[in-house]
């Protein structure tokens, strides 16, 4: 077991008992004002997501804001990823962290504490709700890159004790204000005066990604040892995984498919391997939060779980610097685009497709509350007719007055059938909830 000494300078070094702390962070507003709320209450705190999308800036943050007004030894922070504590990975090392805490800085006041990464630790799960059950003055705030897994776990043995928060990459707003543009009033046309800035902050996100850590240098090679990087230490050595190339490979395709529909089956065939392989495979792709499946809406259950899915990736940059493409594919980065932030603003989605196709179903509840499509633009009119025909045919099919398409640079309102379609550009959209 680790050293008693050698644990405590590391929690010194993670926490600001004896230091004031220098916070030089992009603020993330929309998840601060979600968690904050909550701090205070005795559900533990879940925020999942992707390596490297900034859980740990979060929590940091999150700090940042209850030194506000909480004693900061009331505060304990460790990050599992730290490379002293490797070794010693065990719910003992847990215990003893917890321990000495109690010892040196706060031995009976309510304490905060803070697991960054915390399903390096096998059985976790048991030691969260041992101290939940026994005792009322600990509050767990945890983080983990490994969504459904994470989410299993906890829900055996933590039923209704956990709260879970989604962490993504950058949105555009918060890729802006990296980039040091503050947009305070997101209205169509207090934003023309800066379109053009604007139109190019937003094509390097749409091409580069917004992945915080690669922001500044999103070049191919670190975007790919990126990718290999989860496909080997977060699915393959979790899974004992044998035959690592395999879902290398498969993972590789996903990203040069994204937004196009997949099926078991085919896949099945194209890899020469079983069909339970492949639905294995593609599960531990998306509990790595690589990819996510998007099911068609049907009221038939049945229907809803057998036909194809569509594939969507975390990030546009793995798309157009990891994928193996023959061509660049505007329309799809576009659509990616818009699925995530569908994901961040928490919304539940769909694909619709009968006769015609429309990209996105949004669902609240039981209900169907927008149609979304998404395309470069409407100029060719083939196009035209068959993106307005999508959306209509979604509108009509659940009861809907408008519906949305998403387009590169046109912003109109038209009426067709009675049925009002808005016209926005991507970039604005993103930067504005209401439209």
């Amino acid at each position: 077991m680790i050293d008693i000494s050698l644990l405590f300078d590391i929690l010194r070094e993670h926490n600001y008992w004896y230091n004031q702390p220098e916070f030089d962070y992009i603020s993330r507003d929309e998840y601060l004002k979600a968690i904050t709320p909550h701090l205070h209450k005795k559900s533990i705190l879940v925020i999942q997501g992707p390596r490297r999308a900034g859980k740990t800036v979060l929590i940091k943050l999150i700090i940042r804001e209850m030194l506000k007004s909480t004693d900061r030894n009331l505060i304990l922070y460790i990050n599992l990823e730290d490379y002293r504590l490797y070794r010693f990975y065990s719910i003992e090392l847990l215990e003893k962290i917890y321990k000495v805490y109690r010892e040196k800085i706060n031995p009976s006041d309510k304490v905060y504490f803070f697991i960054d990464e915390i399903q390096n630790i096998e059985g976790f799960e048991h030691y969260l709700r041992t101290h939940c059950d026994s005792e009322n003055n600990i509050k767990f705030i945890i983080t983990g890159s490994n969504s459904k897994l994470l989410s299993k776990e906890l829900a055996t043995l933590l039923t209704g004790r956990t709260l879970t928060f989604e962490i993504f990459p950058f949105s555009f707003k918060e890729f802006l204000k990296y980039n040091n543009e503050e947009i305070t009033d997101n209205s169509y046309y207090s934003l023309e005066h800066k379109k053009h800035k604007l139109k190019h902050m937003f094509n390097i996100f749409n091409i580069n990604g917004s992945i915080p850590e690669y922001l500044d240098n999103p070049a191919k090679e670190r975007l790919e040892e990126y990718f290999e990087n989860i496909i080997l230490k977060v699915i393959v050595e979790r899974y004992n995984i044998r035959n690592a190339k395999l879902i290398k490979e498969l993972g590789i395709y996903l990203l040069s498919n994204a937004c196009n529909l997949i099926s078991y089956n085919s896949l099945s065939k194209l890899f020469d391997v079983s069909i339970n392989t492949i639905k294995e495979y593609i599960s531990y792709l998306e509990y790595a939060y690589l990819f996510f499946r998007l099911n068609k809406f049907s009221y038939s259950y049945k229907t809803h779980i057998t036909k194809p899915s569509k594939i969507y990736c975390i990030d546009n940059g793995l798309i157009n610097l990891v994928s193996f493409k023959f061509s660049e594919n505007k329309g799809r980065l576009y659509e990616n685009l818009v699925f995530l932030e569908l994901m961040r603003r928490n919304h539940e989605i769909y694909y619709h497709s009968v006769k015609n196709e429309c990209d996105f179903i949004v669902k609240r509840q039981l209900e169907i509350i927008n149609a979304i499509q998404v395309a470069v633009n409407l100029t060719d009119e083939k196009t035209r007719k068959r993106e307005i025909n999508g959306l209509i045919e979604a509108l009509k099919e659940y009861n809907l007055k408008e519906g949305l398409i998403i387009t590169d640079d046109q912003y109109e309102d038209l009426i067709v059938d009675e049925l009002k379609i808005k016209i926005r550009p991507l970039w604005f959209w993103l930067l504005n909830k209401k439209e």
